[in-house]
C-alpha cells in the first residue's frame, strides 16, 4: 500500500491554510492570455523548482485545467495492477510515459514515486525519487492551501477526483474512510484517523471535473 509513503520521505509537507480561495476564473483568464508562461511554470514544476510560490502553485496546478491535455476522465488501471503486483519496474515506466502526457497528476506522481523507491536498493533512481517526492510535496501544497478542508465553505479544490484519495491516505495520513456524501457540490468524506476512533470530514471541491463532465460526457 502507499499509505503516508509522502509522509515518510518528506516530512516536511507543511499543512497550508488558504486565506481566501482559489479563483478558477482568474485562472483561466491567466493561462488563456498568457499560454507561453504557463508553459514555463509548468516545465519548472515539472524539474522539481522548489522556488516556486504558492500563487504559482495554484496557477500550475489548476491552470492545467484550462489546457488542451486536461482529461480528468481518463484512467490507469494497469499502472495500478503492476503496481500491486508488485512490478515495480513496470509500474514506474508506465506512470513515467503516463506523466508525460499529464505531470500534474497527484495519483501517478505518488505511483511513480513508490514505484521508485521500492526499487532503491537498486541503485541510480535517487535524483528521480527527489524530483518525483518534490512533485508531490508541490501539487499537495497547492491543494492544501486552497482550503481550509474542514467546513463546506472552505473545502480543498482539486481537478482530479483520483487526487482526493491521495491527499487523504498520503499527504493527511488517514487511517479509513467511513463514509462518503455530497453537500450540494462539495465532495464530503468522513475519515478517522490512525489509534483515534474520532470520526472527522474533510470537504473537497473537483469543480474543473464536474466542469469538464459537463462539456465532455464520459462514453462507458
Amino acid at each position: 500500500m502507499l499509505k503516508r509513503l509522502i509522509l515518510i520521505l518528506l516530512p516536511s509537507i507543511a499543512v497550508v491554510s488558504a486565506l481566501r480561495a482559489v479563483d478558477l476564473n482568474a485562472v483561466e483568464v491567466n493561462i488563456k492570455m498568457h499560454p507561453e508562461a504557463y508553459r514555463e511554470l509548468l516545465d519548472r514544476f515539472t524539474e522539481g523548482d522548489t522556488t516556486l510560490t504558492p500563487a504559482q502553485l495554484a496557477t500550475v496546478y489548476y491552470g492545467y485545467s484550462f489546457t488542451p491535455a486536461y482529461n480528468p476522465s481518463e484512467t490507469y488501471p494497469e499502472i495500478s495492477r503492476a503496481y500491486e503486483q508488485a512490478d515495480y519496474a513496470t509500474a514506474l515506466q508506465l506512470s513515467t510515459d503516463a506523466l508525460a502526457q499529464n505531470p500534474i497528476s497527484l495519483s501517478l506522481n505518488v505511483i511513480a514515486l513508490a514505484s521508485a523507491d521500492r526499487m532503491r536498493s537498486q541503485g541510480k533512481l535517487g535524483k528521480l525519487i527527489h524530483k518525483l517526492g518534490t512533485r508531490c510535496d508541490l501539487i499537495a501544497t497547492a491543494i492544501l492551501g486552497s482550503g481550509r478542508g474542514t467546513i463546506p465553505s472552505s473545502p480543498f479544490v482539486v481537478i482530479d477526483s483520483a487526487d482526493i484519495d491521495r491527499i487523504l491516505r498520503n499527504i493527511i495520513g488517514i487511517d479509513s474512510i467511513v463514509d462518503r456524501t455530497k453537500v450540494g457540490n462539495i465532495l464530503a468524506f468522513k475519515v478517522t484517523f490512525p489509534g483515534n476512533s474520532r470520526r472527522h470530514i474533510i470537504y473537497f471541491d473537483n469543480a474543473p471535473q464536474q466542469r469538464f463532465a459537463g462539456t465532455h460526457p464520459i462514453v462507458e
